[in-house]
């Protein structure tokens, strides 16, 4: 998680032309509850299926899609 002053406008120029995608990215990367379950998923091996790393539940309870490529 960043450190500093979370109300100095400053800290926040890099986010001007977010999408909202990208806003939702930053949100999550900051949420303590769901970097613990990412990292308790990627200690289980029986959680791996295929190329991602993700329970359907875990993906629903987080609002996560992951899109196909171009």
């Amino acid at each position: 998680m960043p450190a500093g002053d979370w109300t100095d406008p400053a800290n926040y120029e890099h986010m001007r032309g977010y999408e909202a995608a990208e806003f939702a990215a930053e949100y999550l990367l900051r949420n303590r509850a769901f970097l613990a379950e990412c990292h308790a998923l990627s200690a289980d091996p029986e959680a791996v299926t295929g190329e991602l790393i993700a329970a359907p539940a875990f993906v629903a309870k987080w609002g996560l899609r992951f899109p196909r490529g171009p």
